[in-house]
């Protein structure tokens, strides 16, 4: 036999020899069976601890249902309770109502004290009110591609500012009341009205007379201003009058800070009421 198939017919022999013989050495009582029983034990501790895993997996598992299913209980019970107590809001709003004018009507002095909230709602955006008017809608350029193509705050702002000047006694913007407590400002890419976030096209509601106020915006500087801004940007702009509007009330008209400034010196001769502050 060749000395190449000598050894590749006997090495795996001599190396398993080799092998048996230092094991022999190491543990002369032979004990042939602890390999497998130290293997069987730690099967068993792996098996145990899955097992111990899986009865806490599935605890876990039901007390997070349970908190979930409670906590869903407990979310809508407060949405029904807070539906109810909005209900029993509004009824006792309306009942304060109709005793208040109940009460005012029975006298002369009622009946002029009643007009005069009834004029003052009006003109603070507290109340709805309805009548006649002009409606303006303004949109942004047909296809716009830039900010300066788009409808922005001060744009509003302007038109609003004309519609007070006409003679408006009640705007509305989309819906949204405006009072003096109003803030008309860009945020997050849109306009906002109120605190509520509106979209183009914008549809601007004044009550007032229908046969002067359009006519008379044109010659106000923020219908002049719309006028520059149709021409120029292209910016849409359109007047139509209203046989009859209704306005709804502001959401919120609280008044927080009020203050009476007095005049320096004895030779004034009126004082200027001062606000700030407020929900709007």
């Amino acid at each position: 036999m060749g000395l190449l198939d000598h050894i590749t017919a006997t090495s795996l022999d001599a190396d398993y020899a080799a092998a048996a013989q230092r094991r022999k050495e190491q543990d002369p009582g032979g004990r042939p069976g602890r390999p497998g029983g130290v293997a069987l034990v730690v099967l068993a501790v792996f098996g145990v601890l899955v097992a111990t895993a899986g009865v806490q997996t599935a605890r876990t598992a039901e007390e997070s249902a349970s908190s979930r299913s409670s906590l869903i209980k407990q979310a809508n019970d407060g949405k029904a309770q807070l539906a109810a107590r909005r209900s029993s809001l509004r009824a006792l709003e309306r009942q304060v109502a109709t005793l208040r004018s109940r009460d005012l009507a029975a006298t002369s002095q009622g009946r002029q004290v009643e007009r005069q909230l009834t004029r003052l709602g009006v003109d603070s955006g507290s109340t709805a009110t309805r009548g006649p008017g002009i409606q303006v809608t303004v949109d942004d350029a047909k296809g716009a591609t830039d900010f300066k193509q788009q409808v922005q705050a001060p744009d509003l702002q302007k038109l609003v500012n004309g519609l007070w000047q006409v003679g408006a006694e009640g705007v509305a913007i989309n819906g949204q009341r405006l009072t003096s407590l109003t803030s008309i400002r860009d945020a997050a890419g849109s306009v906002t009205v109120n605190y509520t976030s509106l979209r183009a096209p914008y549809t601007i509601s004044a009550i007032g007379n229908p046969k002067t106020m359009g006519a008379a915006l044109l010659d106000t500087a923020g219908g002049q201003a719309w006028v520059t801004l149709q021409s120029t940007f292209g910016l849409q702009f359109a007047v139509d009058t209203k046989d009859s509007m209704l306005l709804p009330a502001a959401k919120r008209v609280t008044l927080r800070v009020a203050r009476q400034d007095r005049p320096t010196d004895s030779s004034a001769d009126s004082s200027a009421g001062t606000a700030t502050g407020g929900d709007q």
